[in-house]
């Protein structure tokens, strides 16, 4: 949940968990990460399906925002799970470590936490 608030979801996480820590090859890391993140996103549905927006009068979740954005999402991650399984490891490592270093320049940027001053 942490890194879903941070903005770069739960896969940027626990991949890097699930290699480093728990001694995982990339193949079966990157897959394994995805049903984890899958199984947290359906219990946040199952607690919120029910609940109103505090401020407005409107469900909590946004239904219409999830039929835009899913189709991509699915087609993203079949492109991925194809990926993974055509391409050897060391392209798989060396493309984890880009997006992740991308994704934590992001973090920072939108953060200010790269550009700040301490005086």
């Amino acid at each position: 949940m942490i890194a879903a608030g941070g903005g770069i979801g739960g896969g940027g996480v626990l991949v890097p968990i699930y290699i480093l820590v728990m001694k995982f090859s990339p193949k079966n890391a990157i897959p394994l990460s995805n049903i984890t993140v899958f199984g947290g996103a359906i219990a946040n549905t199952l607690l919120n399906i029910r609940k109103r927006h505090p401020l407005a009068d409107r469900p909590l979740v946004d239904w219409d925002l999830i039929l835009v954005m899913e189709p991509l999402t699915i087609a993203g991650a079949l492109i991925g799970a194809f990926l993974n399984k055509l391409l050897p490891e060391a392209i798989l490592v060396g493309s984890l470590v880009a997006l992740l270093s991308y994704g934590v320049q992001d973090v920072e940027e939108v953060g200010g936490i790269g550009r700040r001053r301490v005086s």
